[in-house]
């Protein structure tokens, strides 16, 4: 068993298809399998081996998936940097990691640290500046051995991926080829993936979302995935017309952009398939979506931790749920367990628990952190879910957001969707902030659409019209933009500092 080996399998069965576009550049199956063949021959004759991870500190270039297959097939561990990580982020990372090799570019080589700093790192990849490797990448050179492919145990670990730092920490989610492998072929299964699909990837490969929901499912289906340093809304839309791109992958934040330009439309004509990940797509802006452009926005719940995908909203009209995340998704067991660890039942409210193939090997070197997160073996999430009577799944939020305010809990969410619904909204975030007489006072940070106008004071009036007495924000902030991660999400605890 080996992640990388879906490669082998698309250079088998579609040995002349397009498996990765980047701007002018292709590569067939054929032609991207044997540059991983060659890198792996590279990385194996600077003394690489299956015991050793090795760091991906690049930018989405097709480098990053020729490394991270190539590290993957010699059986070593590929840790999964954020390019948008400064030196002191990196080299933190770098070191929990226990990494030996740091493969990195030009670019981003003003903010690899002195080798002082990452005492355990022996050799450093400047991938334009080694001459080898740029004629094994170009085919300049060809190999005279067998291939170096390493069958590994589906519990090898093949992946540390990091965790978003939410609580202010990032740790490294050790995800095994079983995992990664099961999960690729459920996001594939479940969105109906076939070879003639071209989907897009302009989000980061270092995250959940990007490596394993968008790249591994694409080249397990043998479909053709466009790759893209980040998001560029002209960009973006012209490689769409270009590439004719069928399944769209983004945030909340990129379907927002588009629903405030209608020029997008007419370069989306291709699309049959769009999916939002990283937080939760507002209902409002999925119905806006289904009415402008026909299309479902699907959701599914997923995490680091899970490889990506837990539940999946159906792809069958008749069965998607607006506002859910959908049913428990092939063999995964999703629970919802009160602060005892004891089992609510439907309508009621719990943290969302879960038990499955592709549910991680354990946080890197962080045995109290495990003992806590896999307790009674199932893996807690943190986040705060109902059921409805047929099984869909809704998060309500994450336990630890969870504004206190005068002795009454209030779940961020629940006003955000609320402020979603006002015409003037763009985004919007809700946290608590300290108050000496509540103890938390209910938040708002936003930002208006263009050409929108609305104050403090009518915002207020419109929650009071539509929520709780409790749940009635204190305060609105409107400010230009809203604090995010490189993955688009929102983050509160920056809000917080405010």
């Amino acid at each position: 068993m080996n992640i990388s080996n879906m490669l082998v399998q698309g250079a088998r069965c579609f040995p002349e298809k397009k498996a990765l576009i980047y701007g002018n550049t292709s590569y067939t199956y054929e032609e991207f399998n044997a540059i991983i063949d060659r890198v792996a021959f590279y990385l194996r004759d600077i003394g690489v081996t299956r015991d050793q991870r090795i760091s991906i500190y690049l930018p989405n270039i097709p480098e990053w998936p020729m490394f991270y297959y190539a590290i993957t097939r010699l059986g070593a561990t590929a840790v999964c940097i954020a390019a948008a990580y400064k030196r002191d982020e990196m080299a933190r990372l770098v070191n929990d990691s226990l990494s030996s090799v740091l493969v990195t570019c030009e670019e981003l080589l003003s903010q690899v640290p002195d080798r002082s700093v990452i005492p355990q790192v022996k050799d450093v990849i400047v991938i334009e500046r080694d001459d080898k490797l740029k004629a094994m990448i170009e085919g300049r050179t060809s190999l005279t051995t067998p291939p170096l492919r390493v069958e590994c145990a589906g519990d090898d670990v093949a992946t540390f991926l990091y965790t978003g730092g939410t609580t202010g920490v990032s740790k490294g989610a050790m995800l095994t080829h079983r995992n990664l492998l099961y999960a690729a072929h459920m996001v594939s299964y479940y969105e109906k993936t076939v070879s003639d699909d071209v989907g897009i990837c302009f989000m980061p490969l270092n995250h959940v979302f990007g490596l394993c929901h968008i790249m591994h499912s694409t080249f397990y289906g043998c479909s053709t995935l466009v790759l893209s340093k980040g998001f560029d809304m002209d960009g973006i839309l012209a490689s769409v017309e270009a590439n004719r791109i069928t399944r769209f992958y983004a945030v909340p934040t990129i379907y927002i952009r588009f629903l405030n330009n209608p020029e997008s439309k007419k370069y989306l004509k291709t699309l049959r398939y769009v999916f939002s990940a990283a937080t939760s797509m507002p209902a409002t802006v999925v119905r806006q979506w289904k009415d402008e452009y026909r299309l479902a926005i699907h959701e599914s719940y997923g995490m680091t931790e899970s490889a990506s995908i837990v539940t999946f909203n159906h792809y069958y009209p008749h069965r998607h749920r607006i506002g859910s995340v959908g049913v428990a998704a092939g063999l995964a067991e999703v629970r919802l367990f009160d602060p005892q660890d004891k089992e609510v039942g439907p309508g009621e409210q719990g943290e969302i628990v879960i038990r499955s193939p592709n549910i991680m090997k354990g946080y890197f070197n962080q045995p109290q952190e495990n003992a806590v997160a896999l307790r009674g073996g199932w893996f807690h999430s943190g986040d705060v879910g109902r059921f409805d009577e047929e099984g869909y799944l809704y998060i309500v939020d994450r336990i630890k957001d969870v504004i206190i305010t005068g002795g009454e809990n209030v779940f961020p969410r629940e006003v955000e969707d609320v402020l979603y619904t006002h015409e003037a909204v763009n985004e919007c975030a809700v946290v608590g902030w300290p108050h000496p007489e509540y103890g938390e006072a209910v938040t708002v940070f936003l930002t208006l659409k263009q050409d929108k106008t609305a104050d403090e004071e009518t915002l207020i009036r419109f929650c009071k019209e539509r929520l709780a007495r409790y749940k009635v924000p204190k305060k609105v902030h409107i400010v230009n933009e809203l604090p995010k991660s490189p993955q688009g999400k929102i983050l509160r605890r920056e809000l917080r500092k405010k």
